[in-house]
């Protein structure tokens, strides 16, 4: 008994671990900002404006972002934080002091894996089941944002739609004032080509059938003959239609999914449960892969805490400005390297992929935590100095 290290005092151990909790939290809130900002500016502040958007549905969409990269947040943060809080510890002096009392700075392997086994839990349950959800109610408030906008007339730029009955652009009027204008391209028949165009158009509905009706003013419908499969294309249909269609006023009842496209959440692997995905990844390849993957990146979880401890041990007051950045990349490389070695064993099916991932992660853990246990002196010793 008495050659046995001891534990971490209860109180010391709640105060790390407290202390690694706010640290998370200001962490993931910073990578959050990041991203959404980031999603902004890369087009959805874009298309929330050309629909204009009800600011309602525009926060909605951008809570519903948040999870979407959680489950790599995570483990980055937990490495971060982690390190952090261990680097305040060591400079003060604390890892010797509980040296003295027979405590090995070693011993802080059970409690930051205790705090990474707590993290993947939170990765299983918000990138298994929150982030599914959540990227399925991205899609159908901005399917609802659009089809608001076409059926209120409020869209206010140029807008280009690929719709199940052909491309659909839609010009607003001077100031936003009477029915756009509509510019429809259909492929009618082998070898047919449809262009309809209207000065004005409306969508009203759906009605207790679930359809909607496009009502076209002062219209055109022009049906043109493509060339022949040899012949070279121009990218301009024949300027003689052979057919045409003139006319002020008419309306089509269309199914909704016509105008503004929804396909139901079964058809997108990543709006699929982690309970979804295990139903039927052992027939469906692409979900056996995304099960592996979120899988895989809990397990992340557990190795970011041991490789903030063993990049702690590597800290000195030269290279304390990217020992941490180069923790970071290694975690990162380590979610790449595994991914694609993941999609190379999918075909050996479920049971055995989840067993090959489990067996890889606890030999990353053992190894880490035998190479921390061996620097416990390194992680100890202050190497920043004090003023």
């Amino acid at each position: 008994m008495a050659g046995q290290p001891r534990r971490f005092p209860h109180q010391q151990a709640k105060r790390v671990i407290r202390d690694v909790v706010i640290q998370v939290a200001l962490v993931l809130l910073l990578i959050e900002c990041v991203f959404v900002s980031e999603k902004l500016i890369s087009g959805l502040l874009e298309e929330v404006l050309k629909i204009r958007a009800p600011l309602s549905k525009t926060l909605m969409m951008m809570v519903a972002l948040l999870p979407e990269v959680f489950e790599l947040a995570l483990p980055t943060a937990v490495l971060i934080a982690v390190y952090r809080v261990t680097l305040a510890m060591r400079e003060d002096r604390e890892f010797l002091m509980l040296s003295s009392l027979g405590i090995p700075p070693h011993g802080l392997i059970r409690l930051v894996l205790a705090i990474g086994l707590g993290a993947q839990i939170a990765t299983l349950a918000i990138g298994g089941f929150v982030d599914p959800l959540s990227r399925y109610a991205f899609r159908l408030v901005m399917f609802s944002a659009q089809y608001n906008a076409l059926t209120g007339n409020t869209v206010s730029a140029n807008r280009l739609i690929e719709t199940r009955i052909g491309t659909v652009a839609v010009t607003p009027r001077a100031g936003g004032d009477g029915n756009p204008r509509l510019f429809v391209r259909q492929d009618d028949e082998p070898g047919r080509e449809r262009i309809i165009v209207a000065n004005g158009a409306s969508l009203t509905g759906p009605g207790d059938s679930g359809r909607v009706s496009l009502h076209l003013f002062d219209f055109s419908v022009d049906e043109f003959a493509l060339p022949a499969a040899g012949a070279p294309r121009t990218g301009r249909p024949p300027t003689a239609p052979f057919s045409s269609l003139r006319g002020s006023s008419t309306s089509q009842s269309m199914v909704i999914d016509d105008v503004v496209p929804f396909d139901p959440r079964s058809r997108h692997v990543a709006e699929q449960t982690t309970a979804e995905l295990f139903m039927s990844a052992g027939a469906d390849p692409l979900h056996r892969l995304e099960l592996g993957k979120r899988i895989g990146r809990s397990l992340l979880c557990l190795l970011a805490p041991l490789i903030a401890i063993l990049a702690l041990s590597f800290t000195t007051r030269l290279n304390q400005a990217f020992v941490l950045p180069l923790a970071c990349a290694g975690l990162m490389a380590t979610e790449i390297v595994g991914t694609a070695a993941l999609a190379g064993v999918t075909w050996i099916g479920v049971v055995p992929m989840l067993a090959f991932l489990i067996i890889m992660a606890t030999g990353l853990t053992l190894a880490m935590a035998s190479l921390v246990a061996a620097r416990s002196s390194a992680v100890a010793r202050p190497g920043l100095g004090r003023s």
